[in-house]
């Protein structure tokens, strides 16, 4: 396990590029996001999915959402709708996650055997560089333990997990303490606000109307 400590502000290119490599060789990390502290693994990687479910104490009949890079990878990975682009066209990069009808490539134990997929684009560094390198989403649940405190430091995630089992962290230091993500239902013809969070239900239905 390495800890790696970086500056947002002025992000190094290197270590996003050892995270990538990480992720893609089926490892786990911890990332800061535009909320808290994330777990993340290549989210079409079974076993490392597993991982992140094993190390959290997640059961797994709890679905888990992913980060994206762009429009295209949400294309890629799930069946859009006129809507879903226009709230990423007003929201993303930010705290919205949007659940749409999955593809086949997402694997069932990612969505709990679920036909549907959560998609996130953070509004952070870390994440849009972290994904500027990948080919594939990774998995952004809090880095705690299932239903446990919402990490915004690396000593609040040492507290809730075993970072033993864990290949490696980006402490980013001390994050504001934000609400979560506003997660909207986007796979019914009306739109379903499952979680209100740091995007209003006001400012949701401006798009809407």
């Amino acid at each position: 396990m390495q800890i790696i400590k970086v500056n947002i502000d002025s992000l190094s290119s290197v270590y996003i590029k050892i995270a990538a490599e990480v992720l893609k060789s089926g490892g786990l990390i911890v990332y800061p996001t535009d909320t808290a502290y994330g777990l993340g693994a290549n989210a079409l990687n079974e076993k490392a999915i597993k991982k992140v479910y094993e190390v959290k104490g997640r059961d797994f009949s709890k679905p888990t959402h992913v980060v994206v890079r762009n429009w295209k990878m949400i294309e890629k990975l799930t069946e859009t709708n006129d809507l879903a682009k226009k709230l990423f066209d007003k929201f993303l990069p930010g705290p919205l996650t949007m659940v749409l009808p999955k593809k086949e490539i997402i694997p069932d134990m990612l969505t709990a055997g679920l036909n549907t997929v959560g998609i996130r684009i953070p509004n952070n560094e870390v994440t849009k560089k972290l994904s500027g390198l990948l080919s594939f989403p990774y998995t952004t649940p809090s880095a705690n333990k299932s239903g446990g405190v919402t990490p915004y430091s690396i000593d609040e995630v040492k507290k809730e997990l075993d970072i033993r089992k864990v290949d490696l962290i980006l402490d980013a230091g001390k994050l504001l303490p934000t609400p979560p993500s506003t997660i909207i239902d986007l796979t019914k013809n009306l739109p379903k606000i499952i979680r209100e969070g740091s995007i209003t239900k006001n400012q949701l239905m401006e798009v809407f109307n």
